[in-house]
């Protein structure tokens, strides 16, 4: 008992090697994946879109018919924020002339989206420039470098090998 007490209350600076690395590996992802959603936001900027915005509007205008709606859901699915409010998302796209809802001829509960010609128009501006700042996002680092952190980010996302 008395040992379990004790190990409780280890000082913080008697945290073992493997606690500081994961900490450090936790701050140097956080700091990186926010440093490069507000590079993103700005890149969206230009065009007067949200991040959020275009990644509704990538998921829209990279369907297969460029006419097709796809159900709110898919919408949902295609965004990488887990919090997000897609109903509203949607509103702001509509709002903007960006996206349009449809009736669902085979749900009457369900609606479709879709993005407008002015939508499309936005996404293929924007779409460029964050393909450039991932590109640049990573120039320190070779080919064989990124393939290994992306490989080593999918094993510690999904828990095997990406």
């Amino acid at each position: 008992m008395k040992m379990a007490e004790a190990s409780a209350t280890t000082p913080l600076s008697r945290e073992t090697a493997r606690v500081r690395l994961a900490r450090a590996v936790h701050i140097n992802v956080i700091l990186l994946g926010n440093r490069s959603l507000d590079q993103l936001e700005e890149i969206c900027r230009s065009e007067d879109l949200t991040h959020s915005q275009y990644v509704a509007l990538w998921t829209l205008c990279l369907a297969n018919d460029r006419d097709a709606a796809i159900p709110l859901g898919a919408v949902s699915d295609g965004l990488l924020n887990r919090a997000s409010d897609t109903t509203r998302l949607v509103d702001r796209l509509e709002e903007a002339g960006l996206a349009e809802r449809l009736p669902n001829p085979t749900d009457r509960r369900g609606v479709l989206v879709r993005a407008t010609a002015e939508g499309h128009r936005r996404f293929r501006v924007v779409t460029p420039k964050i393909q450039e700042f991932h590109s640049s996002q990573w120039a320190n680092l070779t080919r064989v470098e990124a393939r290994e952190l992306n490989r080593l980010l999918g094993k510690a996302l999904w828990g095997s090998e990406a």
